[in-house]
């Protein structure tokens, strides 16, 4: 397997986590140093993130983490994903771009991209906005 194919297999198995809530998988994906940028929340660091991934998908009666497609090349690896987690009062989708820097087998940066009007509307009025 070329690394090209081994870094998209490695982006698969992380969105099949995400999709499973599996926190450990998400967790051993991730180099410890690894950092990411969220649209709208900027820079966090590896615990950061896993604290928030945490909380979203604990939370979550089901998840779905459909990817669309995804693009390589050397150690960039981009996932656009269709998402859609239920909780007990709310539906939230969004679609969703990854760009993941993987070598040697393990996500060192990852930058998230998505619908932040859908994020607010969502998580708004599950904490009494809106």
């Amino acid at each position: 397997m070329s690394d090209i194919e081994a870094n998209k297999a490695v982006a698969r198995r992380y969105m099949r986590a995400v999709e499973e809530g599996d926190v450990d998988t998400i967790e051993a994906l991730q180099h410890p140093d690894c950092q990411w940028w969220i649209l709208g929340h900027g820079d966090m660091s590896r615990a950061d993130f896993i604290a928030s991934v945490k909380g979203g998908l604990l939370s979550a009666r089901k998840r779905t983490a459909e990817v669309i497609a995804i693009t390589a090349e050397g150690d960039r690896v981009a996932v656009e994903v269709r998402g859609e987690m239920v909780f007990p009062d709310r539906v939230y989708r969004n679609e969703y771009h990854n760009l993941l820097i993987i070598r040697d087998g393990q996500i060192v940066s990852g930058k998230e991209y998505m619908d932040t009007r859908a994020v607010a509307e969502a998580f708004s009025a599950a904490e009494g906005g809106q």
